[in-house]
């Protein structure tokens, strides 16, 4: 009768170890990470970006990544209506526009996201790259998905100095000062580009 039970025990316990050994190796729920946006699906490096829609100074809207970056040569700087009066960096920018000529719009895209999306209205944008002939997207949306975006980028604060080049279609980032020379930063550009608008070099001997 006790070799009975001592066996009933034994196989008891035997059935308990594995759940046991579950509950004490089993992450701990991040909680934080039920509050982020999906990730967005597609490019090279597309689980960087969140799953946003987007407004332009237009009211347009737009999947963030699907539409606006993935297959993409893209130019993405950061500002605001506010922080441009104290690190102003779209005259600069400006003159990357005038140098890429004909290829805006058509195989490079350039894009402004605001770093103050609770107070810039697609309104308040407009009128900012209207006041500076930037012919480009200035990007708004819901605070929350707009510093999803901020955080992909690595934009912290209000005011961030940092522009970033992208080739989605070959998943090739880089960054450069967004008052660096704008042919530092168009160079850039031809640099990441592919076929017949590739260019390592815009001048000679000159190296971003």
């Amino acid at each position: 009768m006790k070799t009975n039970t001592r066996r009933a025990f034994l196989a008891s316990a035997a059935l308990a170890i594995p759940a046991a050994a579950t509950a004490a190796v089993a992450p701990k729920a991040n909680k934080s990470a039920f509050k982020a946006c999906p990730r967005a699906k597609g490019g090279p490096t597309a689980h960087r970006f969140p799953q946003v829609i987007v407004e332009d100074q237009n009211k347009r809207k737009a999947w963030f990544y699907e539409e606006m970056v993935n297959d993409k040569l893209v130019l993405v700087s950061f500002t605001s209506v506010k922080g441009e009066q104290y690190f102003p960096i779209l005259d600069n920018l400006v003159k990357v526009q005038e140098m890429l000529g004909d290829r805006l719009g058509k195989d490079v895209f350039m894009y402004t996201v605001t770093t103050s999306p609770e107070r810039d209205t697609p309104e308040d944008l407009k009128k900012l790259a209207e006041k500076h002939g930037a012919n480009w997207q200035f990007i708004t949306g819901k605070p929350d998905d707009v510093r999803e975006i901020l955080g992909a980028f690595h934009a912290r604060g209000s005011l961030h100095a940092l522009s970033w080049i992208g080739n989605e279609s070959t998943g090739r980032w880089l960054n450069k000062p967004s008052r660096l020379h704008p042919l530092y930063i168009a160079e850039a550009v031809a640099r990441l580009s592919t076929g017949k608008d590739h260019k390592p070099f815009l001048i000679d001997m000159h190296s971003v």
